[in-house]
């Protein structure tokens, strides 16, 4: 059974009906400051990590606001942990939230984390590919290592990029993200059937990975190309972690793998087509 401290189902209704307060809607549209130094690292490692993205009011409303998304998601399911698949132990995956509340599609919109995604990609302008919120159970299992664009039917995964929020305090006990620096290359593409068959590419038994925690706001940029996973939760604390994930107007579907052959993202388009479609509004 889904438990979130502080939220119910009549505070989550409450919270999710509402319009995003003036100046939390401000701080989401406002520009973030990120210096050329740091677009470097990310073109050379494939990740960057971030601090204070969001801070005080605005990141205080946004752990509500997300929170209160999961809870109503999962409200229904009253499994425990141990009843779960090995795959669903990983985490509370609930994707698409931008497109059931107004108020999340405000933040999922925001030009504010946008902007970062289109200066770390060097692109002109970018989509929305999807939102989805990513909660680590206490005790729930490691997320395996993979590539996030394997999944993605999108030509030139080079040009997707994933933000992910720590929406309270992610140590590494709980289950912080690892990356593995510089595996963003195309040519290490690989598939990893992180639902059937877990388990680490051999391109990476000889390279480290580099463990990111991440105050309460913080965030990290990754490559839909870069090898990542993250730790299993040794704690009794719920991981809170949103994502968003961008990707570069102009992208095409690509249908060749039949793996991924469909997408909700895709909807309605053929193999080659560029990727337009109600899901995929340019932000910035």
């Amino acid at each position: 059974m889904t438990h979130i401290n502080g939220i119910n189902k009549d505070s989550a209704q409450k919270i999710l009906n509402q319009s995003v307060p003036g100046d939390v809607l401000e701080t989401y549209n406002q520009f973030y400051n990120i210096e050329e130094n740091k677009i470097e690292s990310y073109q050379k490692n494939g990740f960057i990590k971030l601090e204070k993205v969001l801070e005080v009011e605005a990141l205080s409303y946004t752990n509500k606001l997300i929170s209160a998304a999961v809870f109503l998601r999962k409200e229904q399911d009253k499994r425990s942990l141990q009843e779960k698949s090995e795959y669903e132990k990983s985490f509370l995956q609930c994707g698409y939230l931008c497109w059931d509340y107004k108020c999340i599609s405000d933040f999922v919109l925001g030009k504010r984390f946008a902007s970062i995604a289109r200066d770390l990609m060097q692109v002109e302008h970018v989509r929305l590919w999807h939102d989805q919120a990513l909660f680590k159970e206490p005790y729930g299992n490691a997320t395996a290592v993979h590539q996030d664009c394997s999944y993605w039917p999108i030509a030139k995964p080079e040009y997707t990029i994933t933000m992910w929020m720590a929406l309270e305090d992610v140590s590494i006990d709980m289950g912080s993200l690892y990356f593995y620096p510089g595996t963003h290359d195309v040519k290490m593409k690989e598939y990893v059937d992180i639902f059937n068959n877990p388990h680490t590419p051999d391109s990476l038994v000889n390279k480290d990975k580099f463990h990111v925690s991440l105050k309460a706001g913080d965030v990290t940029f990754h490559s839909g190309l870069l090898f990542h996973g993250a730790g299993n939760n040794q704690t009794n604390i719920l991981r809170k972690g949103m994502t968003v994930i961008y990707i570069s107007d102009g992208s095409t579907f690509d249908s060749s793998d039949k793996r991924n052959a469909t997408h909700t993202s895709c909807e309605g388009l053929k193999h080659g087509e560029i990727i337009d479609t109600r899901y995929t509004p340019i932000i910035i």
